[in-house]
């Protein structure tokens, strides 16, 4: 790389002088020169000419002197190294000089080995000051490339995080669902808080038991493959109906289905809200004993049994939870199922007295029930209208 020096001097003699004393170094490409007659003009050239390294000027020059332009060097934010060129014993001139930053100075006239000393000094310098800045300029680089390294690299540890944080929030709402399939959201919130749930007495609730009638003789008809699906398909849409009504399902039992209204969150529409859901069910089952006729597939019958009174409720075991109820109402509510009739409603007296200003009920009397004795029995015939 040609190192380049800016020669300022309204004396051509020292044009001639320094491209007689450089000439191998500028015919070899180490050294080349550019000449200005005033500061104004290498003003100029220093806009224009931006390679150039080093300035060497002369003091008393017309429009625009050395130490103006050195001024202007400075005030313009070049870098370049001036040296100055003083008429002897100028020292005045000389302190201004060296006041204004520049790095050395020549006396006049001007010896040929002192001139090569002091510019050989400032080339030195001059390429510490380029080598300095080169430096600068690489650490800055390779600065801002590891940061874009570690901002890239905290970019993927953040959006793999997102990913994880996703996937669990994915697992846990499959978790939370799985539970809530298996418990009533009350009871898998405060395992889930707690790590248990404790057993609860319910004052006044509504259990309903649902069976097939003659369930093992119509079953012997199926293959194993369609008695699942058509029970699949009764107790879907039993579920869809119950869940309407806010009806808790509890279980089912082979061909039963057992679900309660008013646990585990209390409301005081129990009886009305099981009873009306019951309705649905046997609605449901005609339409589907219908379509069955319809294909000459042999339909399953149901029985409904109702029962209004106080129970436990809670979780059985420490695996495999399974939320369950017990006591004298659930024991009823499957008598009223088991003395009832295929199609029928048979609610007790408790939820009778509940119930007789919603629902037409037809009393049966008196009506043994096992293990029971006799019990007030009635057949829900249908809602009243307002």
């Amino acid at each position: 790389m040609t190192f380049k020096i800016l020669v300022v001097d309204d004396e051509s003699d020292l044009e001639v002088l320094i491209t007689t004393k450089f000439r191998s170094r500028i015919h070899t490409g180490e050294l080349g020169f550019v000449f200005a007659l005033n500061g104004a003009i290498a003003l100029e050239k220093l806009k224009t000419n931006t390679d150039i390294n080093l300035v060497l000027s002369d003091i008393n020059m017309p429009v625009m002197d050395g130490l103006t332009l050195l001024s202007k060097i400075k005030k313009e934010g070049f870098i370049q190294k001036t040296v100055i060129i003083s008429a002897y014993g100028d020292i005045h001139n000389i302190r201004s000089a060296m006041n204004l930053g520049a790095f050395d100075f020549i006396m006049k006239p001007i010896d040929l080995k002192d001139l090569e000393i002091t510019l050989e000094k400032a080339i030195e310098e001059t390429l510490k000051i380029h080598e300095t800045i080169e430096l600068k300029i690489k650490l800055e680089n390779e600065r801002m490339e590891k940061e874009a390294l570690i901002l890239n690299h905290s970019k993927i540890l953040e959006l793999r995080v997102e990913e994880r944080t996703e996937q669990l929030r994915i697992e846990k709402q499959k978790s939370d669902d799985l539970l809530l399939n298996i418990l009533p959201l009350e009871i898998a919130e405060e395992i889930k808080l707690y790590g248990k749930s404790k057993a609860k007495t319910y004052s006044m609730v509504t259990v309903m038991f649902t069976d097939f009638v003659d369930f093992t003789r119509v079953s012997e008809k199926f293959s194993a493959e369609l008695l699942v699906a058509e029970i699949d398909h009764c107790f879907s849409a039993f579920d869809e109906i119950i869940h309407k009504y806010k009806i808790e399902k509890i279980k089912t039992v082979g061909d039963a289905y057992i679900c309660v209204g008013g646990m585990p969150v209390l409301t005081y529409t129990h009886a009305t809200d099981i009873v009306r859901a019951a309705i649905e069910i046997n609605e449901f089952m005609l339409l589907r004993k219908l379509e069955k006729e319809a294909r000459r597939e042999i339909p399953f019958q149901l029985r409904i049994g109702i029962h209004t009174g106080p129970l436990v409720a809670g979780i059985v075991g420490i695996k495999k939870f399974a939320f369950d109820i017990w006591g004298d109402t659930v024991n009823i509510a499957a008598r009223m199922e088991s003395s009832g009739e295929a199609g029928m409603i048979n609610i007790s007296e408790t939820t009778k007295e509940l119930v007789k200003d919603n629902f037409l009920c037809i009393a049966r009397g008196k009506m043994e029930a096992k293990n029971k004795g006799e019990l007030e029995m009635y057949f829900v015939e249908k809602e009243i209208s307002a």
